[in-house]
């Protein structure tokens, strides 16, 4: 039996569907043509003309213009990207854009796209936080193969501060240079005395991710990267005598390495060294990821950095203030009877992977005054510098950007920012702890940091 004709009524509906994503299409990839070709008049209009008109006849591109003979596959990946941030509702991969480069085309592909399913990470936050609803926002870190883009900081559709990295799709804040009070002496019954004296750095501008390095996003390094067994395991593989291997969140197959089935992408990175996150933030900003064991290239925060991008201006507590930690501002292990005598969780050895109580890099919690996100909680991030308890003591703590460069054999990381397996207090903003670069952990991840100038160009 034939299917009866839709009604009109559903294709006037179904029409206007499409007019709305062509409209979005349109002034997605005019706006990027205009911003690569510097067509100021073009990108002028597109941005503040209040009834976009995607016919407009001195547009870069038409709809019915191939896109492919106004973009090289460095730029349609980022396309892609941009597309991505603006359809969050699907899965745009390049590959659309190569079959459907026109832009009525790829319209009507993006109209026939399946609806993706919610992303675990925000449905699981009922297991990390039981009862308490979670907001996330759009994931647009690259967790596909494809081609690597040259290192670039590109402004995000016109948001001051806000950039996405070429490279990995990473968004990041750039923040401006400034007097920054780091650690606490006085204000805290719970600070440690590792965390004093309190003093000022003065720090130059930076660039600091968005929010921590997804589970995709590792798997997309080590594809295009291919480390080899011994630098695997420099970064992330376990003996096979470890117990936590049923926690290792990547599994190599046919195609590649890639996040474990049940498992979110948009997990951070775990069971990752200080090596590993190293090599990442190398690869991730143009430079030689071989390099990974020493910090004198490195593209992980400081821990000044860290403190001020977590705190901001004012010596709080927590990124959100002063105010007590609560489950719907930070993802902590909220039950004290399964604390061991150090202040970790000694529960969930036998939780399946799918089911530790993670929540996703894009989850609004342990938000910072910069947008930040993950800046308390969830997982402890690898900061750059060699960890000393007395190192705030040390005149070197107050240079100009400062941080422990000494590079001791076998000397500890500094890490920052609490986690899942530990109470609140470990994830105060100045709270400072170190482990072996080799160590890997269930709780710990990393995000990247650049110098602020890299939105000029790395080499600049």
């Amino acid at each position: 039996m034939l299917e009866e004709e839709a009604s009109p009524e559903m294709q006037k509906k179904a029409q206007d569907v499409l007019e709305q994503v062509m409209q979005k299409v349109s002034r997605v990839l005019n706006e990027r043509v205009a911003q690569d070709e510097a067509d100021a008049p073009a990108l002028g209009r597109i941005m503040t003309e209040p009834v976009y008109n995607p016919d407009d006849e001195d547009l870069p591109l038409r709809p019915t213009d191939n896109i492919l003979l106004r973009r090289d596959s460095r730029c349609i990946i980022m396309d892609a990207f941009e597309l991505g941030r603006e359809f969050p509702e699907v899965e745009i991969d390049p590959r659309l854009v190569f079959d459907n480069p026109t832009i009525e085309s790829l319209s009507q592909a993006i109209v026939d796209l399946p609806k993706t399913q919610r992303t675990k990470s925000v449905e699981s936050a009922s297991t990390a936080q039981p009862g308490v609803t979670l907001t996330s926002v759009a994931f647009t870190q690259i967790t596909g193969t494809g081609e690597m883009a040259p290192c670039s900081y590109r402004p995000r559709g016109g948001e001051a501060s806000r950039y996405y990295r070429s490279t990995d799709g990473m968004e990041s804040i750039l923040l401006p240079a400034s007097m920054a009070r780091i650690g606490d002496d006085t204000n805290c019954p719970t600070a440690r005395e590792n965390e004093g004296p309190s003093h000022v750095v003065e720090l130059s501008s930076f660039l600091m991710d968005i929010e921590p390095v997804s589970l995709g996003a590792y798997a997309r390094f080590l594809n295009l990267t291919q480390p080899s067994q011994d630098e695997l395991f420099d970064f992330c593989l376990l003996p096979a005598e470890d117990a936590r291997c049923c926690h290792i969140p990547l599994t190599l197959g046919e195609e590649g390495w890639q996040v474990k089935p049940g498992v979110p992408p948009n997990w951070p990175m775990i069971l990752v060294s200080w090596y590993g996150a190293n090599a990442y933030a190398l690869w991730a900003h143009g430079e030689d990821w071989r390099s990974y064991k020493t910090a004198s290239k490195s593209f992980l925060p400081t821990e000044a950095q860290w403190e001020y991008a977590a705190r901001g201006p004012e010596t709080m507590q927590f990124p959100w203030g002063n105010d007590d930690a609560t489950p719907d501002l930070l993802n902590v292990c909220w039950d004290a009877s399964t604390y061991d005598s150090k202040g970790n969780v000694t529960a969930h050895v036998a939780t399946p992977l799918e089911e530790l109580p993670l929540v996703g890099v894009n989850v609004l919690m342990g938000v910072s005054p910069f947008g930040l996100r993950g800046m308390a909680g969830n997982v402890w991030q690898w900061c750059r510098d060699t960890y000393h308890t007395n190192f705030y003591m040390c005149t070197e703590a107050s240079d100009k950007d400062a941080w422990n460069a000494e590079e001791e054999e076998g000397a500890l990381k500094s890490e920052r920012g609490g986690s899942w397996v530990g109470p609140a207090s470990l994830a105060r903003s100045s709270y400072r702890r170190g482990r072996h670069p080799c160590a890997k952990g269930r709780c710990l991840g990393f995000r990247c940091c650049a110098p602020g100038h890299f939105v000029d160009g790395p080499g600049d």
